[in-house]
């Protein structure tokens, strides 16, 4: 293991114990402080975060941006600071800290055994927010993961994510165990907001922009008749989160190129949506428009 990839996993373990003793209002403050140091710590990740707010919201004065940009880094160590501490939370701690509304109809498909399929993003808690829809609908979500370059950190970052009983499934050994999932009447989640594959995937405008979108989820919905549900958390200000499952409807398209491209940017659509409300609650260092269309 590189020396650098050793000192920083025991810098988590070590922020983990001490974030696992803190309240949730202590845990926010933990995350912001973070958050700064991540600003402090790579520079080149901070010009694409800021450039990514700027082009986005070009009318915006520099102080509203660095607003953004500021708020975007403290939710990162906020929901890194969080997820630090699941050992030491339960799953009545989850929903407190994640207050779920929505599930029913969900949970609903799943009790009768009938695929389903969810879309988040790098949105408010996206860690705990998986987390408490699978303790909610008392169904794990079979989850499309990216591995970490560390090693021994996304060991133990996944064996929280697992904690709840939920599944993760490398990105590109996904295929088939998803399928495997929707056919045996499950859970699919996705987070579906980074940078997809430009000659395989759909451009679809976000934030006036054309960038490269999974078409997985879409295509996936509309092959076994699921809306494609999603939710956005938002921060609340005493430390917990409020996030509510709304459907995206799938039914009126037909199951092919343009009903998959459709359904992908109803999806785009309520993430932007989300995203002009809380700016600062979604992950903005991504490289999401690194390309132009050919």
């Amino acid at each position: 293991m590189p020396l650098s990839h050793a000192i920083i996993t025991a810098g988590l373990r070590a922020i983990g114990a001490y974030s696992g003793m803190r309240s949730q209002h202590g845990r926010v403050a933990l995350g912001r402080t973070l958050g700064h140091a991540m600003m402090r710590i790579d520079k080149r990740r901070l010009r694409i975060t800021r450039q990514n707010v700027q082009q986005s919201f070009p009318d915006y004065a520099p102080i509203d941006v660095e607003h953004i940009v500021v708020g975007s880094y403290e939710n990162l160590g906020i929901t890194l600071a969080e997820l630090l501490a699941v050992p030491k939370m339960s799953a009545s701690d989850i929903l407190q800290t994640m207050q779920i509304s929505g599930y029913e109809g969900p949970a609903e498909r799943l009790a009768a055994r009938q695929p389903t399929v969810m879309v988040a993003a790098h949105f408010g808690n996206w860690e705990l927010l998986a987390m408490a829809v699978g303790i909610a609908m008392r169904h794990p979500l079979t989850m499309v993961v990216h591995p970490q370059k560390n090693v021994s950190a996304d060991v133990i970052l996944n064996s929280y994510r697992r904690k709840y009983g939920n599944i993760l499934v490398p990105f590109r050994d996904a295929a088939r165990t998803l399928m495997r999932t929707l056919q045996d009447g499950g859970a699919a989640a996705f987070l579906a907001d980074q940078h997809a594959d430009p000659k395989k995937d759909a451009w679809i405008d976000f934030f006036g922009r054309p960038t490269p979108t999974y078409e997985a989820p879409a295509a996936l919905a509309l092959r076994f008749g699921s809306p494609i549900y999603t939710a956005f958390p938002v921060r609340q200000p005493e430390g917990h989160y409020v996030a509510r499952i709304e459907a995206i409807r799938s039914d009126d398209l037909p199951n092919d190129r343009d009903g998959i491209r459709a359904l992908t940017e109803r999806h785009v659509r309520a993430l932007e949506a989300a995203v002009r409300a809380h700016p600062t609650l979604w992950s903005w260092q991504h490289r999401r428009w690194r390309q132009v269309p050919s």
